[in-house]
């Protein structure tokens, strides 16, 4: 291995470190951040894998000796400074969500190592995908109990599964919602649901509001989506779905504590409104749509 690369000298006492796998001191290690790291890592993993035809002992010999050098220019041999460049350009590929076949292609590799490098980037670019749903699912978790406790349970954080359990009793209405024009025909159909079932004429009148609100949010945001109310058990389940882009997990907090709080991406003042006169809501959020739950007692 130590043909492969150059041996580091030391300005202060002017002689030759041993050699790159024994001289690296563990404070250059830690000069980087993490993900600095974690990239070296990646292109010191991808490179061994082009390896392939080196012996399995040079191979793994060759993975920690790149991940201790300070600088591609360490690399003597010309074949690891090549296939180095590559992981870094396979690398960004990765990053900037690029299609891995058809960058191998404009590479000009042979069919065969062209292959092989494409196999060895998408095993990079599932893994990749995996941490990021992973730490993705790990934030929701976090702002799902956050949110909950500090609404006192009015508002709770759910998945679509468990939305789906709430779309249930009996069908009083449905109303498609694509123009402002039906918002108000949402609320005087939501209107005439509530005085079947005889409700005081405030309570329809709160119940009416805060509908408005959640029905007008999806012309807000989403341009258009429906409106079903569901009654089940002494409960009406007022369920509003759109297929906009969704809300942003970290204006979520901002929305449902801080009163007032709107942004063009938030639900602002009619959050708080809906949080008061709800018994509870329940909301799935993502980026293929929303779906807002108002969960209302026929009786106090």
């Amino acid at each position: 291995m130590r043909k492969f690369f150059q041996r580091r000298r030391d300005k202060e006492k002017n002689i030759h470190r041993p050699d790159i796998d024994t001289a690296v001191s563990s404070s250059h290690l830690l000069e980087h951040s993490y993900e600095h790291m974690k990239e070296r890592f990646t292109i010191a993993w991808i490179v061994s894998q082009l390896a392939e035809d080196l012996e399995a002992d040079i191979q793994n010999g060759l993975f920690l000796q790149l991940q201790q050098i300070r600088s591609k220019k360490e690399i003597n041999n010309p074949q690891i400074y090549q296939w180095y460049e590559l992981a870094e350009e396979g690398l960004n590929w990765i990053k900037n969500d690029q299609i891995i076949e058809n960058e191998v292609e404009k590479s000009a590799l042979s069919k065969p190592f062209a292959g092989h490098f494409s196999r060895v980037l998408q095993q990079v670019q599932i893994n990749e995908k995996a941490r990021t749903k992973e730490n993705r699912d790990s934030d929701w978790k976090i702002y799902r109990d956050v949110i909950y406790s500090a609404t006192q349970g009015k508002l709770l954080l759910t998945t679509s599964e468990q939305i789906n359990q709430y779309k249930n009793g009996l069908l009083l209405c449905e109303k498609v919602i694509k123009t402002k024009q039906d918002i108000s025909v949402a609320r005087n159909t939501a209107k005439q649901a509530f005085e079947q079932f005889g409700l005081d004429s405030a309570k329809i009148m709160s119940y009416h509001l805060i509908i408005s609100e959640a029905v007008t949010n999806v012309i807000k945001h989403a341009g258009n989506g429906k409106m079903y109310i569901y009654y089940d058990q002494g409960e009406f389940r007022v369920v509003v779905e759109d297929n906009g882009p969704g809300f942003p997990l970290d204006i979520l907090p901002k929305t449902t504590l801080l009163a007032g709080f709107s942004t063009k991406d938030s639900l602002g003042q009619g959050f708080t409104l809906m949080m008061k006169m709800s018994r509870q809501i329940l909301l799935e959020t993502s980026d293929q749509g929303s779906s807002l739950i108002l969960l209302l007692a026929e009786k106090d």
